[in-house]
């Protein structure tokens, strides 16, 4: 059944077209059933549309509809439940339609095909002679509609497109409209090669030591070329490639393979694989998606191996560029004043190619559906960076609409940027202090503006990640110095390391089932406490004579954890002094609040911190058991859910006259901003495309008159009656760029 299941996917999957897939399914789930007939009714317009069928009339296919309910299909649809029967004409349901001639089946079994609640369609066999399908033969109709309802959605979407523009769904890794030429970026190879064995070990190695060679090349010239387009620090980025490239474990294992006798496209597809294996293990999303980063390394060599030498030509015009999977290096091999926007099939907006994008000002679409890349090569694209959505060779009218917005988004980031440099005070004067959560870079042009007022979560991870044994105290300090030095004075508020668990380190591999509850944050830190030591050493050795160092520490659930953690700050300081000669100053150390369990015990904690932040994002998560990252159940990630309301609510209250802020993807939306401010928080830290908009939200908002809103937010039965008040209030403000989606 397995094998049976797998190859009828397969099939559908592989189809060229809409047309072919389905026609694919109709067919072999006929022949693996041996029965005389199966359809397809898929939902289109409100009604079951006969999509497909090998049994009934051709001439019905696109034609034949039955309406919400009507007849057995349409109960099937209603009920979301299959329905199996002997005698199908018997049931007081049954409607014949004679355009479709099914007048000579009988039995009959049909299964909803369900995709994350949403209705479909139908699928239906049916046979000439009256009997009841085995349970079997149900239970196979129902694994393979579910198993084909994925397929069958994103082929849905490209049914009921404009005739004269196509267009197909994605997620906004960055903001903003693009329009040029589709650029598809160089074909790679496959990383699996097949086995083939060598007799000439020294030969291959030699290979492999070449190709590792110009790759690196390569790499340190894309690396230069993107750090002086964007910021210095995401040479970070590609120090991470260049890391990898010479680590000793990885020659040692390609070495190793061509000794055993493989050719060297066999050793690096078989290395490389298990590096990437390891890291899409991981549960959390930012480091799996460094598994792209890393099979983008692979294919690399690869492609040394095969066409040594081969680059790619600079596009003479602005374009587009469309691959399976956008990697950084893809993006540094074409001009910034050539490239307008990215497309990506794959990946996150937690990719390195994502957070490039956005650093750059590149409107960008990733996980889009719907349409194979090949069908975009030499079409002209809209990037949709709004409502995250691709258009295909977009009328004039639509492309004049589209330039008309981009007119009007110029327009409204000039008047967010001018914002910023003003200091961040509401309508009736109060203050709010805006952040920037930082990572691969301080965004150092960003943080010079008035408006913002430091760095309020500065993630050490990808240091860590950048060498391939823990940095030393030295190579840590230097970098703390530089991110230190380039705020020009103003806060840093730097997070001690967050791995563990759900996101090991490469030399620190951890094996949990339960990663998200596991070894991490404080406890990997508390247990390592040599480590803690030498990257608490080492911040205070970069801050020594600046005096704007903050430390925050991750995962806390407990009182001693803290407790700990300042021992060893203060043991930290004992030891510089000695070194030094002279008084070294502690920093003040907080906590960042993001397990349940900080909710009640918040108010006792006080007294042995400085300040604490809210992680919204990881608070969330617990607060509502929903992986954000696990697709099946996304979409119960709700940062308006009344418990979440509730829960800020009561961290703000046990906070009052105490240094709180938020650090999560909330802070960064107006909706959520909003909310934030009703409930208390006059801190916010957000990634760097935020700051204007919130920056203008608050200078046109009188804080003395939102508790009344607050009132109304913990009243709320569900997190779309939150939302539903928090837009009608932005409406009420009557200025439009306040409202999200009003650009268009």
């Amino acid at each position: 059944m397995i094998s049976t299941l797998r190859h009828i996917v397969q099939r559908v999957s592989q189809a060229n077209t809409v047309e072919q897939a389905m026609a694919e399914l109709v067919q072999l789930t006929r022949a693996a059933m041996h029965t005389d007939c199966c359809s397809l009714y898929l939902v289109e317009s409100g009604t079951l549309l006969l999509s497909a069928t090998e049994g009934l009339s051709a001439e019905a296919v696109g034609h034949s509809r039955l309406a919400w309910g009507e007849g057995i299909v349409g109960l099937v649809a209603e009920r979301e439940e299959p329905i199996n029967l002997a005698d199908a004409p018997k049931h007081k349901a049954f409607k014949l339609l004679p355009e479709v001639r099914e007048e000579a089946y009988r039995s009959f079994l049909a299964v909803p095909v369900i995709h994350r609640s949403e209705a479909l369609g139908v699928l239906v066999v049916q046979q000439k002679i009256a009997r009841q399908f085995s349970e079997e033969e149900e239970s196979f109709l129902v694994t393979l509609a579910s198993q084909l309802a994925p397929q069958l959605r994103e082929r849905a979407l490209t049914r009921a497109q404009d005739p004269q523009s196509l267009i197909f769904p994605g997620q906004v890794a960055a903001e903003g409209i693009a329009i040029a030429p589709a650029r598809l970026a160089r074909p790679k190879l496959d990383l699996v090669q097949p086995e083939i064995a060598a007799d000439d070990p020294e030969k291959e190695w030699h290979r492999i030591e070449q190709a590792l060679l110009v790759t690196s090349e390569e790499l340190a010239e894309l690396g230069g070329r993107l750090s002086d387009e964007v910021a210095s620090e995401l040479g970070i980025l590609f120090d991470c490639y260049q890391a990898l490239l010479s680590d000793p474990q990885l020659r040692q294992s390609l070495q190793a393979s061509v000794a055993d006798g493989w050719q060297a496209e066999t050793a690096v597809s078989k290395v490389v694989c298990q590096y990437v294996g390891q890291f899409e293990s991981m549960s959390d999303e930012y480091f799996r998606e460094r598994a792209a980063d890393i099979r983008e390394l692979g294919q690399r060599l690869l492609d040394q191996l095969a066409r040594p030498g081969l680059a790619s030509s600079a596009p003479k015009q602005p374009v587009i560029l469309v691959a399976k999977e956008i990697t950084a290096p893809m993006l540094a091999e074409i001009p910034r004043d050539k490239l307008a926007g990215i497309i990506s099939f794959k990946g996150g907006v937690n990719s390195h190619a994502a957070i490039l994008a956005r650093a750059m000002g590149l409107p960008a679409l990733v996980a889009v559906e719907g349409v194979r890349i090949e069908e975009l090569a030499e079409k002209t694209l809209v990037v949709d960076g709004l409502e995250g959505r691709l258009w295909i060779e977009p009328t004039d009218e639509v492309v004049k609409a589209f330039r008309s917005l981009e007119r009007g988004l110029e327009a409204r980031s000039e008047r967010f940027r001018k914002q910023l440099a003003r200091p961040c005070l509401s309508a009736d004067h109060q203050p709010v202090t805006l952040l920037l959560n930082a990572g691969l870079t301080s965004e150092e042009r960003v943080l010079s503006k008035p408006g913002i007022n430091g760095i309020g979560l500065y993630r050490t991870e990808a240091l860590f990640m950048a060498f391939n044994q823990f940095p030393t105290e030295q190579q840590q300090e230097r970098v703390y110095r530089r991110l230190l030095n380039g705020a020009e004075g103003k806060v840093v508020t730097i997070r001690t390391l967050d791995v563990g668990g759900d996101k090991p380190l490469p030399y620190l591999p951890i094996r949990e089932d339960n990663p998200f509850l596991g070894w991490r944050g404080v406890r990997l830190s508390l247990d390592h406490p040599d480590l803690f030591l030498s990257q608490i050493r080492a911040l205070l050795r970069a801050a020594d004579g600046l005096d704007n160092l903050k430390i925050m520490v991750p995962m806390v659930s407990r009182l001693d954890e803290i407790q700990s953690c300042r021992r060893l700050l203060e043991q930290a300081v004992v030891e510089l002094t000695e070194e030094l000669g002279r008084p070294v100053t502690a920093p003040p150390m907080g906590i960042m609040v993001e397990v349940p369990a900080a909710l009640f015990q918040l108010g006792q904690w006080w007294q042995w911190m400085d300040f604490a932040s809210v992680g919204s994002n990881d608070l969330t998560q617990y607060l509502l058991a929903v992986d954000r990252n696990n697709a099946q159940v996304s979409a119960s990630f709700d940062s308006f859910h009344p418990a979440v309301v509730a829960a800020l609510d009561q961290i703000a209250r046990q906070s009052e006259g105490r240094e709180l802020g938020l650090c999560g993807e909330l802070a960064g939306e107006l909706p959520g901003a909003l909310m934030l401010l009703a409930l208390g928080y006059r801190q916010l830290s957000m990634n760097t495309q935020s700051l204007g908009a919130i920056h203008y939200l608050v200078e046109n908002l009188d804080l003395s008159t939102l508790p009344p809103l607050r009132q109304q937010l913990l009243s709320q039965p569900d997190g779309e009656s939150v939302r539903r008040i928090l837009m009608r209030y932005l409406e009420s403000l009557g200025v439009p760029e306040l409202i999200p989606g009003s650009a268009r």
